[in-house]
């Protein structure tokens, strides 16, 4: 399963035929490619959903346009969804999916680099490599964009690499700043950032979730058979839902979906249990009280 941009693309104007969702891009990549959102609800409780933050992950963007596509369809047949009721979810949330986030490193992860791009043939030279899809999570600029927020920031690595250098600065990125900016805008009371792999839930950062986040992520992990974590090492700090929990004191959610090795290709396994859990969160998404 290899799913990148021009794919994304495709899935993304066939699913905006339905009258149901709109579509608009928060912003543009490094190589120029649009950061497309795709909205749907008309609730008041705010939700951002954010996938392909690393290029090897790509396998979350097939999995949340694949979500888009049955969630409206179960909505407008009034059905339920896995269980979840799609109409209460539609009336009562507005959410916004972002499903590939680097869409410059999910392009190199799958497709190689292009010897033809200058910036491709920058990296060849820096890093002395040719392979990338096995090992490629940054975007075009060899910055790890889950490092590259405002929450603990530090570089890790020395300098552009595959994975881990959060760059000269937080937000220093175009794909960083343009979520940002635009989570800033809207301020939504969840964020849930999609990555791969492992079947976990990250809720906290530094002791500051918010309280019931706990209790939120552990109905979360029952619903898909999850298991709730606490990060730890790099991946405790410089992430997105580890800035979004620091500047708003709400909550944010890193799911880890799917088993297995970078880069997944078994989407029919990871769907259902990553769809369960954003059905409970969604379901049960009223703000916690510390939020009011």
């Amino acid at each position: 399963m290899r799913y990148d941009y021009e794919k994304l693309k495709r899935d993304t104007k066939l699913l905006l035929e339905f009258k149901e969702l709109e579509g608009f891009s928060v912003g543009k990549s490094v190589c120029g490619r649009e950061l497309l959102c795709i909205k749907t609800g008309r609730g008041k409780r705010q939700i951002v959903c954010a996938a392909a933050v690393h290029g090897l992950e790509y396998l979350t963007a097939a999995a949340v346009m694949k979500f888009i596509s049955d969630f409206i369809v179960h909505y407008m047949t009034k059905t339920p969804f896995f269980g979840a009721d799609a109409v209460g979810i539609y009336e009562n949330n507005t959410v916004y999916f972002i499903p590939m986030l680097n869409p410059d490193g999910v392009d190199i992860a799958v497709n190689g680099a292009n010897l033809q791009d200058p910036r491709h043939r920058a990296l060849i030279r820096r890093l002395g490599i040719r392979e990338f899809t096995q090992l490629w999570q940054a975007n075009a600029r060899g910055v790890d964009l889950n490092h590259n927020y405002n929450a603990m920031w530090q570089p890790v690595t020395k300098g552009i690499a595959p994975s881990k250098y959060g760059g000269k600065y937080p937000e220093s990125e175009p794909e960083t700043k343009a979520i940002t900016e635009f989570i800033r805008k809207i301020k939504p009371d969840m964020l849930i950032a999609l990555h791969s792999q492992g079947e976990e839930i990250y809720y906290d950062f530094c002791g500051n979730a918010p309280a019931g986040a706990r209790e939120r992520a552990e109905k979360m992990a029952a619903a898909g058979g999850y298991r709730v974590c606490e990060p730890e090492g790099t991946a405790a700090f410089g992430g997105m839902k580890d800035w979004f929990i620091d500047e708003f004191k709400k909550e944010g959610y890193t799911l880890e979906i799917g088993k297995g090795k970078n880069p997944l290709t078994d989407l029919k396994a990871a769907y259902e249990p990553m769809a369960k859990t954003l059905l409970c969160a969604f379901e049960n998404c009223k703000p916690l009280s510390s939020h009011t």
